[in-house]
């Protein structure tokens, strides 16, 4: 019903004209997955909320694939659902490279075969079967060797018929023989997918269970002594590990369990409370489905922390539950986007970040039904090698980190302020005018014009600056729709003519204009 430029241009689209002349999405799904696509449509559109982010593979109308993360949440749209969805694309190189760049890191164990040969693991699935790392386990692919000779058979026929779309994958427990002889058992899910060569391949997630396992023989060992067996057991695995009895409330517990979902004091000292509306919903969408199993991902707890829990339904009716923090691992990540995206010395956006913070803007104003129109100021500082040269680098950057913080001081906090390089930086207003732009640009020189910063020989002695600036307008305007990389374009343009005029100056140019004075 809708679709914008960027997405019609993922797919091999001219523009959103050229793409809403066949508005079918089906053409761009493999043929393989038209049953899935299909049924989680109707199921979105019945539904609320979002729904997760996931990554697909589609087929461009030239007939390259292309792999895109994508987001899926239900709207109201007209007197009914829709259902909204935004994409990336994952475009770093092959296939290969760009599941290894989004699950290498990963804590969980990935792994793609076919014909029970590994074409992938992730290090993680590596540690899980007795490898050092990803590169020595695939020094020896095969993974049919760490399957019971009992199961084998069984286990060729279940990889063959979802290999071949006959079934879908869904979780079950299995036991592996490593090579050392020690045994190791798995949660583990597998999926159909294509593989960068474009046939079919399996991917296989798996979650090391053995501790889990461990602590349900010991169970079964000590059922005369069942609650004090289970007390001390659950006591004394690391990771957040309760009990939940039929009627749903917390029968057994440890720390780390307490600690993720209790409120009170842990030492004993007073009255601990839990808070598990998150678990007892998870249990309720567990007998719908059916299943004696569920799990969740990065699920917010009641202490704030971040964590993976999985809940399997025991003989008398009651629930084994089992988390794992995963906040700090949300925090690496969270830091290693906030590297990926800022200048480490000024603080302010760099241009991937800068392009990145544009498109969600202008995605938020195109679904607000508001026209798209920013102003944008480039300026580069005056004879900053000057200042390099006679005062040192230290001086020099102190000076970019006092431009780069008046400049966010002296805007509004929807404004963004970018250094391109060196000692250039950009300011994009959104939805600012011509005249409202001319209007900043010259206070932002004032106010670099009194910059002080001192010397690296003496204090005492003061550094200045002064910074030539080129300002424009982009967006929909006369007629046309300029680009951020054309706006760029022209404000640079019109920053080397304030260059060329002497420097310490503004000048103001339209796209496909001369320079105003």
């Amino acid at each position: 019903m809708y679709v914008n430029d960027a997405y019609a241009n993922m797919l091999g689209r001219k523009d959103t004209k050229d793409f809403m002349s066949e508005p079918d999405l089906r053409q761009y799904i493999p043929p393989s997955f038209h049953f899935e696509a299909g049924k989680l449509a109707y199921e979105f559109q019945d539904a609320n909320g979002f729904h997760g982010w996931k990554k697909v593979y589609n087929i461009r109308t030239d007939g390259k694939p292309v792999w895109m993360e994508i987001s899926d949440e239900t709207v109201e749209w007209g007197d009914s659902n829709a259902v909204l969805t935004t994409a990336q694309l994952i475009d770093n190189g092959t296939t290969a490279m760009q599941v290894d760049h989004m699950l290498g890191r990963s804590f969980i164990g990935v792994m793609v075969h076919r014909d029970m040969t590994a074409l992938y693991v992730n290090d993680a699935f590596a540690h899980l079967m007795g490898a050092e790392n990803a590169s020595a386990f695939m020094e020896k692919p095969d993974v049919l060797r760490f399957i019971p000779e009992v199961d084998k058979e069984r286990a060729l026929k279940h990889v063959a018929a979802i290999l071949h779309g006959d079934r879908e994958g869904e979780r079950h427990r299995v036991q592996d023989i490593l090579d050392d002889g020690s045994a190791v058992w798995r949660d583990l899910t597998d999926e159909r997918i294509l593989w960068h060569d474009g046939q079919a391949a399996i991917l296989t997630t798996a979650h090391d269970v053995r501790d889990e396992v461990e602590m349900n023989k010991a169970l079964m060992r000590s059922k005369a002594g069942l609650e004090e067996a289970v007390t001390e057991v659950i006591r004394m695995v690391p990771s957040a590990v309760g009990m939940l009895d039929t009627r749903q409330d917390v029968a057994h517990y440890n720390r780390e369990f307490a600690r993720l979902f209790g409120a009170g004091d842990m030492d004993g000292n007073g009255p601990l409370t839990f808070e598990i509306d998150i678990l007892r919903g998870m249990y309720a969408l567990m007998i719908k489905s059916g299943h004696g199993h569920a799990n969740i991902e990065s699920a917010q707890t009641p202490s704030g922390c971040h964590a993976d829990i999985r809940m399997n339904l025991m003989e008398d009716g009651g629930v084994m539950v089992s988390a794992l923090d995963i906040s700090s691992h949300k925090r690496k990540e969270q830091h290693l986007d906030t590297l990926a995206s800022t200048d480490p010395l000024t603080g302010a956006l760099n241009r991937r970040g800068f392009e990145s913070a544009v498109s969600r803007l202008r995605e938020i104003r195109q679904l607000k039904g508001k026209v798209w129109q920013f102003g944008l100021v480039v300026l580069d500082l005056d004879h900053f090698k000057n200042v390099n040269d006679t005062h040192g680098h230290s001086a020099g950057d102190r000076i970019l980190e006092k431009v780069a913080l008046t400049l966010r001081q002296a805007l509004r906090d929807d404004d963004l302020v970018v250094r391109l390089g060196g000692e250039e930086f950009a300011v994009l207003l959104p939805s600012a005018t011509a005249a409202v732009t001319k209007r900043i640009a010259d206070r932002l020189a004032t106010m670099i014009r009194a910059i002080e910063v001192s010397a690296e020989a003496s204090e005492d002695q003061a550094v200045s600056i002064t910074a030539s600036f080129g300002v424009t307008v982009g967006g929909e305007l006369r007629g046309q729709f300029v680009e951020l990389d054309q706006a760029l374009l022209t404000a640079d343009r019109a920053m080397y003519a304030a260059k060329d005029a002497g420097r310490d100056g503004i000048k103001f140019l339209i796209f496909d204009d001369q320079v105003d004075n």
